[in-house]
C-alpha cells in the first residue's frame, strides 16, 4: 500500500519536472524569437532614417 503512494508521488514529480523543463525551453524559443524580432525592426528603422 505505501508503495503505491510512493509511485504516485514520484509519478507527479515527474511530471511537473517536465512541464518545467518545457516551460523553460519555450521561454527560450519565445525571447530568441522576440531579439530577432527587434533585430530585424532595427535595422528597418535606420533605412527609414535616410
Amino acid at each position: 500500500m505505501m508503495m503505491d503512494y510512493i509511485t504516485l508521488a514520484g509519478f507527479i514529480l515527474a511530471v511537473f519536472g517536465a512541464g518545467v523543463a518545457v516551460g523553460k525551453l519555450v521561454e527560450k524559443i519565445e525571447r530568441l524569437d522576440r531579439k530577432k524580432e527587434e533585430e530585424e525592426h532595427k535595422n528597418t528603422s535606420k533605412n527609414d532614417r535616410r
